[in-house]
């Protein structure tokens, strides 16, 4: 079983997996979206990202996904929303908000950009215990990646509670 995280803006969605249990390592998936604008970029979301049905999902546990804040909010609900389309409904879901994920994985609840990029670089690059290289992704696949850090150790407390 997986974990995943999922990050976007109004021009892409990320989506990072980690094992729940076992070994294995952490995978990424970049869905570009397309259109003019961002209203169409969203609305662009369906055709870009695998449905409910998908391979993508099929041993997935739970999905943390970002709740966002801040100025551009609204753009980015609208693209929210129609990832959580693509979630199948069997799958529990989690919405973070960035300081919330970010402490999660032990940063500071303002962290920059630069700060979980760093946090994220050093954890793929030892994942399972085991040294596997320089893993060079794009800042949204390190949100992502943190992110489902964060629903792990979210399940993980509720597993010993």
């Amino acid at each position: 079983m997986r974990v995943m995280g999922i990050d976007y803006s109004s021009r892409a969605v990320d989506c990072v997996t980690v094992p729940y249990e076992g070994s294995g390592a952490p995978m990424w998936h970049r869905f570009l979206l397309n259109g003019r604008d961002a209203f169409d970029r969203a609305r662009s979301v369906a055709d870009a990202m695998p449905g409910r049905t998908s391979v993508l999902f099929e041993d997935v546990l739970a999905v943390g996904i970002e709740d966002p804040r801040g100025q551009n909010a609204g753009a980015m609900y609208r693209v929210q929303g129609a990832v959580l389309a693509r979630i199948p409904a069997r799958m529990l879901v989690r919405p973070f908000i960035p300081s919330e994920w970010r402490k999660a994985v032990g940063l500071k609840g303002n962290a920059t950009k630069g700060e979980v990029a760093a946090e994220a670089v050093v954890t793929l690059s030892y994942a399972n215990g085991a040294y596997m290289g320089q893993v060079e992704w794009p800042q949204d696949a390190y949100d992502a990646y943190c992110i489902a850090l964060a629903t792990l150790r979210l399940l993980d407390r509720e597993k010993a509670a």
